[in-house]
């Protein structure tokens, strides 16, 4: 019964990502493109917490000798949410956060971690941008620690043009055989995710 649940469960949501990426695509062969991936970009950094790869990779291929311009304007509404995630940490932080610390006895270790984020946040929100590690939380604390807005601009801007620039490059070169390429190496792409991120956590707690 389980079981029967949770194949239900996966057939919806599958149908749910086909249909959602039959709009993109059709979306995507109109002027509205690019603030189509710009909304992506956005969301990706503020409700969204599963990759966006499925969505964005098939807009990319049908702009495949300019999939750069994709890659641009999903940095640019990633930056964009992450400016609006920042602005929540730094807003609403101290309401929500600071009952919890209270409870549980834990201001040594949030002022800690929030000095950590002052005094050395662009490697810290460098390397959250390039792991698995959910960004909205990275940025959103960030804001919490008042760290320099300009420097969070430039490490989220950097960090995430990795990512978006390196599949736009993989568009252009093998167009819309680049997911299946992600597929073929999920693995391999998935363990170094985890050593990236592995590497982020002792260096953020141990150095």
């Amino acid at each position: 019964m389980v079981l029967a649940v949770a194949n239900l469960m996966s057939q919806t949501a599958t149908r749910k990502r086909f249909s959602l990426r039959e709009k993109v695509s059709a979306w995507g062969k109109g002027p509205w493109s690019l603030p189509l991936a710009v909304v992506i970009g956005f969301v990706e950094n503020t409700i969204v917490v599963v990759p966006m790869e499925p969505i964005f990779l098939p807009l990319m291929a049908l702009r495949r000798k300019t999939a750069w311009l994709v890659a641009a304007a999903l940095l640019l509404g990633n930056v964009l949410g992450g400016l609006l995630m920042y602005w929540l940490g730094a807003t609403f932080a101290k309401e929500a956060i600071q009952p919890l610390v209270t409870m549980f006895d834990a201001q040594s270790a949030y002022q800690n971690t929030m000095d950590r984020l002052n005094a050395d946040g662009f490697t810290t929100l460098f390397m959250i941008g390039i792991t698995p590690f959910p960004f909205q939380v990275g940025v959103a604390a960030a804001g919490a620690a008042g760290y320099n807005l300009l420097l969070f601009t430039i490490a989220v801007t950097l960090s995430r043009s990795i990512r978006y620039f390196a599949l736009a490059v993989l568009v252009m070169l093998v167009g819309e055989r680049a997911e299946e390429v992600l597929k073929a190496h999920e693995l391999e792409l998935a363990a170094v995710g985890i050593l990236l991120f592995a590497g982020f956590v002792v260096y953020f707690f141990l150095f």
